[in-house]
């Protein structure tokens, strides 16, 4: 994570209680505007990053997976720039903002690392705009690069929002996703899998999800010759 390049023996001199904490589905770590009073480290689950307009309409913005760390923006400012809700039972560890920003001070590696992580988010918030939220490109195509980003690891296994959660995040309706979800799966490309111990999956048919997302018209042509 963040701290990769610090030494076992700078970890172990942070003399700071990090609290493992167990969030529910659906359970806020905290909202928008917000004082910022920790950083999360994602060990397990899913977690949006979400933003509301004047109306109080809900649009997940990011979303966050093992390994990220949630509301590191609050290295830089007093006050959250997201509301920050659990998608799936999400196991986190949290350490104290004011510790946090000390730790950063004394290690220049730290600094760096730090640096490394918001040009990520910089680039994922670039890639969101262009390959998720574009009106030009189709919603079968959007939907495919959404469900490769929820890829757990390397495995076939890809978290299974509501269908709320991924409207909110592509911008159209429930019905379509629905019904393009339905599509997906009555091709044998995505397969309900249950719970399992971060949430509820799909089993998914990757190099299908793949080329759908390149060019959505090639998978039925691909997927007859296999």
């Amino acid at each position: 994570m963040v701290c990769a390049d610090v030494s076992l023996e700078d970890l172990l001199a942070f003399h700071t209680p990090i609290d493992d904490l167990v969030f529910e589905a659906g359970a806020t770590l905290y909202n928008e505007t917000d004082k910022a009073s920790a950083v999360y480290c994602v060990r397990h689950g899913l977690i949006k990053l979400v933003r509301y307009d004047a109306s109080g309409n809900q649009r997940i913005v990011r979303f966050l997976k093992k390994s990220d760390v949630v509301a590191l923006e609050s290295v830089f400012t007093d006050d959250q720039q997201h509301t920050a809700i659990a998608l799936t039972e999400a196991h986190l560890c949290r350490i104290p903002i004011t510790h946090f920003r000390q730790f950063i001070a004394d290690h220049p590696a730290l600094q760096l690392r730090l640096f490394e992580k918001s040009q990520e988010a910089l680039r994922e918030a670039d890639n969101w705009l262009s390959e998720l939220v574009s009106n030009t490109v189709p919603a079968k195509v959007r939907l495919a690069r959404l469900l490769l980003q929820l890829r757990i690891g390397d495995s076939d296994r890809v978290h299974r929002l509501k269908i709320t959660d991924f409207g909110s995040i592509i911008g159209i309706t429930p019905e379509t996703i629905s019904r393009l979800l339905n599509e997906l799966m009555a091709d044998g490309i995505l397969m309900k899998a249950g719970r399992a111990p971060n949430g509820r999956n799909y089993r998914a048919d990757i190099p299908a999800l793949m080329l759908i997302s390149q060019d959505g018209s090639r998978v039925r042509q691909v997927r007859k010759s296999y």
